[in-house]
C-alpha cells in the first residue's frame, strides 16, 4: 500500500508540474513583450577572447561620465568579477548612474550582500506562479551601455572561467561585440525594460526605435516564449543555397528540426559548429539523437576542439547574419528573455563573425556517425533519459 501511496504522489507531483508549465506558457504567450527595432551602427569592435573584452569594458566604464548599464545571465565573485564591482562602486561614486542586473537562476550563488550595497543592483525573474514555468524562463541576455553611446552585446558572462581559467573546460571560445551610435540608446531602453521589471516597475511605455531609413544598418530584436523560434523558422524557410549555424548546443524544436529537413531537400547546404567538450553532460546528451538526424539528411557538423566553443551565430545565403545571446536550443526558442541583433553583409559586423566562424571552422573536426555511435554508455543511458527534458534544456 505504500508503495501505491508513493507511486500515486509522484504521478500527481508530475501532473501539478505539468499543469504549472501549460498554465505559465499560456501568461507567457498572451504577455509577450518581444520587440524588434530598426536602427543604425557606426563603429563596431568584434572580440573572441574574454581577456580582450572584459579589459576593453573596464576601460570604457573607467571613461563613462553619465551613465553604466550593466546585465548579464551568470555573475560571480571571483577576481575579474570584483574588478569590475569595485570599478563601478567608484563610478557610482563620482556621480556617474550605475545600474546593474544578473538572472535569479543564472546568478543564483550569487549574493547581493557581495556588493555591499555600493551600487543598484536588482536579480531578473524571482520565483512566482505559476512557480515550475518560471524557473525554466530565464532572462538570458547580456548587456553593456556606457553613457547610451557605446553598447556590448554576446555570449560572454561575467567570471574567471570566461576568461579559460577553468581546468575542465579550458579555453574559452565566445562572440561579443562592442558597437557605437543609436543602437547604443536601443539596448539601453531594452536594459530599461527589464529594470523596470526588475524593481517592479513596469514601465513600457516606449515604443519601437526607428532610426531615419537611409541610416538603418541593423535590426535589434528582443524575444520571449516562442518568438525567437518563429524568427528562426522564418530565416530557415527562407534559405535557397547555405544555413550556417554556430551553438554551444544543439536541441531543436519539432518545427525547426523540419525546417531543417526541408531546407536539405530543397537542396540547402548546411553546416553546424558546436563544441566537442559540453559544459553540461545532458546537454550533449540531449543533442545526441539531433546529431544523428542531421549526419542521415547530409548536413555537415563540426566540433570545436580547442577548448569549449559558446558562439552564438546564423548565417543564411551567405547574405543575413543573426548575432546574439539565443542559442539553438529549445530553451532559447521557447522560454528565455534573449536579445539578437540581424545585419546584412555590407555590415562590418556580418564580415567579422564570417570571418571568426570560417576561423573556427577550419580549425574543428567534422563530426561522423562512428563518433556518435562510440561514445561511452552512460553518455547513451543520459540521452535516454534528457528525452522528456528536451523542453528545458
Amino acid at each position: 500500500m505504500i508503495y501505491l501511496t508513493i507511486v500515486g504522489c509522484i504521478v500527481l507531483f508530475i501532473f501539478l508540474l505539468y499543469i504549472d508549465y501549460i498554465l505559465g506558457k499560456m501568461l507567457s504567450a498572451r504577455n509577450n513583450h518581444s520587440m524588434k527595432w530598426n536602427t543604425s551602427t557606426d563603429d563596431v569592435t568584434f572580440f573572441d577572447s574574454g581577456q580582450d573584452l572584459f579589459e576593453k569594458m573596464l576601460k570604457d566604464i573607467e571613461n563613462a561620465k553619465t551613465s553604466i548599464d550593466v546585465q548579464f545571465f551568470i555573475i560571480r565573485n571571483d577576481q575579474i568579477s570584483n574588478r569590475f564591482y569595485s570599478l563601478l562602486a567608484q563610478k557610482h561614486a563620482e556621480g556617474v548612474e550605475v545600474r546593474m542586473l544578473a538572472d535569479w537562476v543564472g546568478s543564483f550563488r550569487y549574493r547581493k550582500k557581495w556588493i555591499k550595497n555600493r551600487f543598484p543592483f536588482f536579480k531578473m525573474n524571482h520565483p512566482r506562479p505559476p512557480f515550475f514555468y518560471h524557473l525554466q524562463q530565464r532572462n538570458h541576455r547580456k548587456l553593456l551601455i556606457i553613457d547610451q553611446k557605446i553598447g556590448y552585446l554576446g555570449g560572454f558572462n561575467l567570471g574567471e572561467e570566461y576568461l579559460g581559467n577553468d581546468l575542465k573546460l579550458g579555453k574559452w571560445k565566445d562572440y561579443h561585440i562592442r558597437l557605437t551610435g543609436e543602437i547604443a540608446r536601443v539596448f539601453s531602453q531594452i536594459f530599461t525594460t527589464d529594470w523596470n521589471k526588475a524593481s517592479l516597475s513596469y514601465d513600457r511605455s516606449f515604443g519601437e526605435k526607428e532610426a531615419n531609413a537611409e541610416d538603418v544598418n541593423i535590426c535589434v530584436m528582443t524575444s520571449e516564449a516562442n518568438s525567437l523560434e518563429k524568427s528562426i523558422l522564418s530565416m530557415l524557410s527562407s534559405a535557397k543555397r547555405s544555413i550556417e549555424i554556430g551553438s554551444p548546443y544543439f536541441i531543436p524544436t519539432k518545427p525547426v528540426l523540419q525546417a531543417l529537413v526541408d531546407a536539405r531537400k530543397r537542396g540547402v547546404k548546411i553546416t553546424i559548429l558546436l563544441p566537442e567538450k559540453g559544459d553540461h553532460p545532458i546537454t550533449k546528451a540531449g543533442a545526441m539523437p539531433y546529431l544523428k538526424k542531421m549526419q542521415e539528411i547530409g548536413v555537415d557538423t563540426y566540433l570545436y576542439m580547442d577548448g569549449f566553443f559558446h558562439g552564438k551565430v546564423l548565417f543564411i545565403d551567405e547574405e543575413i547574419c543573426d548575432f546574439g545571446t539565443g542559442n539553438f536550443d529549445q530553451r532559447s526558442l521557447l522560454l528565455n528573455e534573449e536579445i539578437n541583433v540581424i545585419v546584412k553583409k555590407d555590415h562590418p559586423l556580418y564580415q567579422d563573425a564570417r570571418a571568426c566562424f570560417t576561423h573556427d571552422l577550419n580549425t574543428s573536426k567534422k563530426l561522423t556517425l562512428t563518433w556518435i555511435k562510440h561514445q561511452p554508455l552512460w553518455m547513451k543511458l543520459l540521452t535516454v533519459i534528457s528525452v522528456p527534458l528536451r523542453r528545458f534544456l
